[in-house]
């Protein structure tokens, strides 16, 4: 089994990639008994890789980091091109180190036991839904008449007008502007 990220060979022994594809549910029953769920959508596939690296073949270790802490511009994870039999049966074209990466002594070998997660970028759901054309968004309204702001009527520092003086403002206001 082999495992290129662009074309680059993933070295170690007793490579191992575990696909993982999560389907996001929410529980709809409440308090009751009841089976019901909402779908909430497919998650972006998981690759968890494992291997062993001799002692000996430390620069396989210290390559591996470099890929891992690469970057791209703006300062977000390198995306790679994956190459793996697991990977291609999974639709797993692109990906990115995700999660964490840990390298540990094995107990009974000169070796690390490295593992680490590789997570989808550009997965098919995703493509899908950039496709997708938004819902349009449209602007609630309700029955009868707005309710004014008060504030907006009136000068900021101006005492309040009582019925009869608002109706002698607005005849005041129709004979002639104040100057």
């Amino acid at each position: 089994m082999t495992l290129l990220l662009d074309g680059q060979k993933v070295n170690g022994k007793s490579l191992k990639v575990i696909a993982n594809l999560r389907i996001e549910s929410g529980d709809m029953s409440g308090q009751t008994s009841n089976t019901d769920s909402a779908h909430k959508g497919f998650k972006p596939k998981a690759l968890t890789v494992s291997l062993m690296i001799p002692f000996r073949d430390h620069w396989h270790l210290v390559e591996l980091m470099r890929l891992s802490e690469a970057t791209a511009d703006g300062g977000q994870p390198r995306t790679y091109r994956v190459v793996n039999d697991t990977a291609q049966a999974f639709g797993v074209r692109q990906a990115t180190f995700s999660d964490t990466f840990t390298a540990r002594e094995d107990d009974s070998l000169s070796a690390w036991r490295v593992q680490f997660t590789l997570t989808e970028k550009l997965s098919n759901p995703e493509r899908v839904e950039i496709r997708r054309p938004g819902n349009e968004v449209r602007q609630q309204g309700g029955t009868g008449n707005g309710v004014a702001d008060p504030s907006a009527e009136s000068e900021p520092d101006a005492p309040e007008l009582s019925r009869f003086e608002r109706i002698l403002k607005h005849v005041d206001d129709y004979v002639g502007p104040a100057q």
